[in-house]
């Protein structure tokens, strides 16, 4: 199986999307999963999913997960409930709404930057909203 060079090699990963995949339409999960390939959609998990997206990944459309690992590269906005991590390679063009974030030098962010306060996480994670319409939130600096 081809994969790209930062991906994770973590045995609880329960789904891949493989390098050579054309994935379009909507993933709701729970767990990890992988994203080696394309992807246009949408995608949400909760219960504290974790969406690692390698570094030949494309992604095109709205991601709402509790934990992002990114390494390739994500077109739409993002909403990313406990951490968002986007490494050296990560290439984000879209709003992002976090609660924690980790960028690595390098790393590439082209949109608003929002953070989930504290205080209204809670509320945040038990509505059912899209990325960047929670009033609820506190602008970074």
């Amino acid at each position: 199986m081809k994969r790209g060079r930062n991906t994770v090699n973590n045995s609880n990963i329960e789904t891949i999307i493989g390098h050579d995949a054309r994935f379009k339409g909507e993933l709701d999960f729970e767990g990890m999963v992988l994203i080696e390939g394309h992807f246009e959609g949408k995608i949400r998990s909760r219960n504290g999913g974790t969406l690692i997206v390698s570094d030949t990944a494309q992604i095109t459309g709205e991601v709402d997960v509790p934990n992002l690992i990114l390494h390739g590269a994500i077109r739409g906005n993002v909403r990313s409930s406990e951490i968002l991590k986007i490494t050296v390679t990560g290439k984000l063009t879209g709003d992002i709404e976090y609660h924690l974030i980790s960028l690595s030098e390098g790393a590439s962010i082209n949109g608003r930057c929002t953070r989930i306060d504290e205080k209204h996480l809670m509320a945040a994670t038990a509505g059912n909203h899209s990325p960047g319409t929670n009033p609820k939130l506190v602008q970074s600096a």
